[in-house]
């Protein structure tokens, strides 16, 4: 491998656990709120994390246990505290099937056009 594939390689895996560690964060803090909102909005581009990333991101955050018992510590006798966090992930997967669909109905006229 290339010196400069190194280099971006490396640079790519630092850029995923920046936002992989931030969202982490954010989740023991379970502070999903504007402000998180904010952070997330432009962490993304910053850091070039695609919606399939994020999506995952999302899914690993909300299933971890460890990150599930440092915010219940934090916000000690509050219940189903990962609640806002799965609308979040359910709306983020909403949004990527769209525009999954969108791009596959795109694709598959293309073809058509091509074809004729």
């Amino acid at each position: 491998m290339s010196s400069r594939r190194q280099k971006r390689a490396q640079l790519r895996a630092m850029e995923c656990l920046a936002y992989s560690s931030t969202l982490s964060c954010l989740r023991a803090q379970n502070d999903y709120d504007q402000q998180s909102k904010y952070i997330i909005e432009h962490l993304r581009p910053l850091l070039h994390i695609s919606s399939h990333r994020h999506l995952a991101e999302l899914k690993r955050i909300i299933n971890d246990e460890e990150l599930e018992r440092l915010a219940s510590l934090k916000h000690f006798g509050e219940s189903n505290l990962k609640h806002k966090w799965i609308e979040l992930e359910e709306k983020e997967d909403e949004e990527d099937n769209k525009l999954n669909t969108l791009t596959n109905n795109s694709t598959s006229i293309r073809k058509k056009f091509k074809g004729s």
